[in-house]
């Protein structure tokens, strides 16, 4: 273990002494360490790994987004399939109502 020649004194708040306290170590000295340690080399890891997550989450919003407007269309396209049938059934009637009253002259 490294030898400790630097003496400091430093004032916390009750709430740094409870942060500090939650760490790993036996001594305050250990847990202020890994506390210190902890924010320099893994800190600048987590804040890259987050940008990623966060530009994924963007990625696949954009990708929802744009899969909700294609099935909006594909229902706008369904209802005007449905609304050409009935249309077309309705010709349908009428060429065959035309084609008896024709036959019957």
């Amino acid at each position: 273990m490294a030898t400790k020649n630097n003496i400091r004194s430093i004032r916390f708040s009750d709430e740094m002494v409870e942060l500090i306290d939650r760490q790993i170590g036996d001594t305050f000295t250990q847990k202020f360490e890994n506390l210190v340690t902890k924010c320099v080399w893994e800190l600048p890891n987590r804040e890259k790994q987050l940008n990623d997550i966060e530009a994924q989450i963007k990625r696949e919003r954009e990708r929802l987004h744009k899969l909700e407007r294609a099935t909006e269309q594909l229902r706008q396209l369904e209802n005007d399939l449905q609304t050409t049938q009935h249309y077309f059934k309705f010709v349908e009637r009428r060429a065959k109502a035309i084609a008896e009253a024709a036959e019957e002259m």
